[in-house]
């Protein structure tokens, strides 16, 4: 999941200005981004790894990706707990969603947690 701000109008330069200035802020606070994120996923009972990252190109000012497969409905309230978190850091701005597809590899984990999509980060919207 991408976390963007209107992917569909026109980028101009004053836009990737904009779009640059946003990532710097959350790249200067992603430790504490994902602090919180962990803590609101665990009040939500959401105990899936996610891992957080922003991009250096495109519209996005940040990427979350986990190497398991949570339910469409459990990825979508992970989805709007990074949101809301990562708007307040950016002033309370509204974000929306956009889905990628993903691939993982070298990741270590058992059969137990092994599932047909395991890899596919792409939900259903």
């Amino acid at each position: 999941m991408d976390a963007i701000a209107n992917p569909e109008e026109p980028f101009s330069d004053d836009d990737y200005d904009d779009l640059e200035e946003k990532r710097s802020i959350i790249r200067q606070s992603l430790d504490e981004i994902a602090a919180d994120v962990g803590i609101a996923l665990l009040k939500a009972n959401l105990t899936f790894p996610l891992g957080l990252t922003v991009p250096s190109s495109g519209h996005a000012f940040i990427t979350m990706v986990t190497h398991v497969d949570p339910s469409n409905d459990d990825w979508e309230r992970a989805s709007a707990i990074v949101r809301q978190i990562v708007s307040k850091k950016l002033g309370g701005i509204r974000l929306r969603n956009r889905h990628l597809p993903c691939a993982i590899v070298n990741v270590t984990k058992s059969s137990a947690d092994t599932t047909a999509n395991a890899l596919d980060f792409d939900t259903q919207s």
